[in-house]
């Protein structure tokens, strides 16, 4: 019986993790999933099945399940499931590890001096980890994670190519290597680095003129957002517009019969929780990175 992978499928977070799973797991049946999309069926209650970056209610009871995920909260709906779960570490970040880990230990299981336990997460925020250097960028991203600039760069740098025939080099896990020289996947992720510079440049000037055109500020739960309907958006749509007056951003966008809602965290407001107000419309993620689905948007009259 073939293992299956479900994965989120909407970000590169998502989509490392089904790529980790595709080296360490390469027969598994790997399924992309979204929010709103109908419940993968599985061929039989034993089917083994990762669930990775995601949580799918119907799913998370059944036996037979690993669960990585860092989404704060699920995971204070579904606590106790079987698997790897860390509020503030992204699920790429978590899922190498996790197979990484096993792997090593299953290699080496007569001898217990050998068997590494699984990180903690002051061992990620301190990179204590070993991890390839792709993997490491696109988990900073995920998380607002801003010590890396480049983790930015790199962002856009993966949005510019094909990734296809560069997924098994960025998955390499750097070995130490002589002074003055670099492996072949550190040579890759400076590649995308640098095309990342120009489309990052590019996406700034577009950024700024368009929430300076259609941004406009809200009330809502108690907080001062600064909101934008855009058919494409993420957190660096707002930055051009933020004052110190705003809490949080809005972003919204009618898809499949639903306006789709993502709130961010605006610079120093940090302390707010904006996962709750998620949860309270139906939907979820991180403290300052998250969303909700509905029928009629929450701030109208």
């Amino acid at each position: 019986m073939k293992t299956v992978v479900i994965y989120h499928k909407a970000d590169f977070d998502g989509i490392f993790c089904r790529e980790i799973a595709r080296k360490f797991l390469p027969d598994a049946v790997l399924i992309g999933w979204d929010y709103g999309d109908p419940v993968p069926v599985l061929e039989s209650p034993d089917t083994p099945l990762y669930l990775l970056d995601i949580s799918i209610p119907e799913l998370m009871g059944r036996d037979y399940v690993v669960w990585i995920d860092h989404h704060k909260s699920a995971m204070e709906k579904f606590p106790g499931v079987y698997g790897y779960q860390i509020d503030g570490v992204a699920a790429c970040r978590l899922a190498w590890q996790w197979f990484a880990i096993h792997q090593h230990n299953a290699q080496n299981q007569t001898n217990e001096q050998l068997q590494v336990p699984l990180p903690g997460k002051q061992d990620f925020i301190d990179r204590l980890v070993a991890e390839p250097w792709a993997v490491r960028l696109a988990g900073e991203y995920d998380i607002w994670d801003k010590r890396d600039p480049d983790a930015e760069l790199f962002q856009h740098g993966l949005r510019s190519q094909e990734l296809q025939a560069l997924w098994e080099i960025l998955l390499q896990c750097s070995a130490p290597v002589k002074a003055g020289k670099q492996d072949l996947a550190d040579i890759t992720v400076a590649a995308l680095l640098d095309a990342g510079k120009a489309i990052q440049y590019a996406k700034t000037r577009e950024n700024e003129s368009i929430i300076k055109a259609a941004g406009f500020t809200i009330e809502f739960e108690g907080l001062k957002f600064l909101a934008c309907n855009a058919a494409r958006y993420n957190s660096l749509l707002f930055s051009a517009a933020l004052t110190p007056e705003h809490d949080a951003c809005f972003g919204f966008a009618w898809r499949d019969g639903h306006w789709n809602v993502s709130l961010y965290h605006a610079p120093g407001k940090e302390h707010h929780d904006l996962s709750r107000i998620a949860v309270k419309h139906g939907g979820g993620g991180h403290r300052g990175a998250c969303g909700f689905r509905v029928k009629q948007l929450p701030f109208l009259p």
